[in-house]
């Protein structure tokens, strides 16, 4: 079985904590984690609508525009990758030259599973 995964609509989506923890997983602490607190901790943003510039309301996500923003990301899917990776139980398929289990170009993914109905439920919990 061949699973495609868009995550399209996920850059944004990504919460503060979720991926401050996530970036514990690689190994990213100390003074990196630090400065990456600082941009990414209570961001806020304003609108100026008929030229009038309306109340700040919070930034709840990755920000597109944000330099670190895609880097961030992909570190994120970066740890997801290698947690599906390293699960044994996934079993990937192989090919004359390869085995493969994932692909991962830009904001795409693609899992390959050899036996998708005995994978375990829970694998990457």
């Amino acid at each position: 079985m061949i699973i495609s995964i868009d995550a399209e609509k996920a850059f944004n989506k990504i919460q503060h904590p979720f991926m401050l923890k996530t970036l514990n997983k690689p190994g990213i602490d100390g003074t990196y984690l630090t400065i990456i607190r600082a941009i990414c901790d209570k961001t806020t943003t304003n609108i100026i609508l008929n030229g009038q510039k309306l109340e700040a309301f919070p930034l709840k996500g990755t920000r597109q525009g944000c330099p670190p923003s895609p880097l961030l990301f992909n570190i994120v899917l970066e740890v997801l990758a290698r947690a599906i990776r390293q699960e044994k139980e996934i079993k990937s398929i192989h090919t004359r030259k390869e085995e493969v289990k994932l692909s991962l170009f830009a904001d795409n993914s693609i899992v390959c599973l050899k036996n998708p109905i005995s994978q375990p439920q829970n694998s990457l919990s």
